[in-house]
């Protein structure tokens, strides 16, 4: 560049001598084009290094997104490896997503939909019982029942009717994990484990239930396909009202999410929902 200069600085000069010797003026234009040209080299000089710092600084914040994926993998791997952690029960599958470790498979249960007594919150039950002391017959006590999809007016899961409905309990290297009923995403700094849809036993039914988060893609349990009934699951649709509308909507299947703690965690970016 400084020698650009230099030589610019000293065509000019020359310029200025012929243009006083010239008559018609023709040595002054052929040393102007010549300055024209050079004046474009440097302008694309300057163009250049305003590029070069340009692709350094972007270079940089590559280099500090790097360094924060870095730091965000070292993270994960130090909890993967950590005995600590926190359990979830993911309706409607047998198996657990990328992210976590099958504790074990079994079968979705409860109390009848027709009964007034009993628990009201649903179980995973194992596929392998182990009784101890028992007395054979019923007894008075509580029941439990296998639970099966209600899913008849559904186009989507009409497939699913009547099957009985499937589960898996997880365990992941996080502890704090919670179902976000009506989003299908997770908020700031919490992962996704899985989603899928907002189900619970039908409003007129007499027995209590609980909304639990069935996964999007369901699965059923082989051979279990009959109207046995037990406990029942349905989708779970808003009611304008005392329910604010919008930003609900009357009539609607709501969505939703188990989601599981982690700082600097995006849901539309880390995934590790399969």
């Amino acid at each position: 560049m400084y020698f650009l200069i230099l030589f610019l600085n000293i065509l000019c000069a020359i310029q200025t001598i012929f243009a006083l010797c010239s008559e018609d003026g023709s040595c002054c234009k052929n040393f102007e084009c010549d300055y024209n040209i050079l004046q474009k080299l440097i302008q694309l000089e300057e163009k250049s290094s305003q590029q070069n710092k340009q692709i350094a600084s972007l270079l940089r914040e590559l280099n500090d997104a790097k360094d924060k994926l870095s730091v965000l993998n070292n993270t994960l791997s130090m909890q993967h490896k950590s005995a600590d952690g926190g359990t979830y029960t993911r309706w409607g599958r047998t198996e657990c997503p990328a992210s976590a470790e099958l504790v074990y498979k079994g079968y979705a249960a409860g109390s009848h939909y027709t009964h007034h007594g009993t628990a009201s919150n649903l179980l995973c039950l194992p596929e392998d019982p182990i009784y101890q002391t028992f007395t054979a017959g019923f007894q008075v006590g509580g029941r439990v029942y296998g639970a099966e999809y209600e899913t008849s007016d559904q186009p989507l899961w009409r497939h699913l009717h009547d099957h009985e409905v499937p589960c898996a309990v997880c365990q992941i290297p996080r502890k704090n994990i919670l179902m976000v009923p009506g989003k299908n995403v997770c908020h700031k700094n919490y992962l996704l484990e899985y989603k899928g849809y907002l189900m619970a036993e039908h409003y007129a039914h007499n027995a209590a239930s609980e909304f639990v988060c069935v996964d999007e893609n369901p699965e059923v349990l082989p051979g279990g396909h009959g109207s046995q009934n037990g406990k029942l699951f349905y989708f779970v649709q808003g009611q304008c009202g005392s329910l604010k509308c919008g930003p609900y909507k009357d009539g609607l299947e709501l969505t939703c999410a188990v989601c599981s703690f982690l700082p600097y965690a995006n849901s539309t970016t880390l995934k590790p929902y399969i």
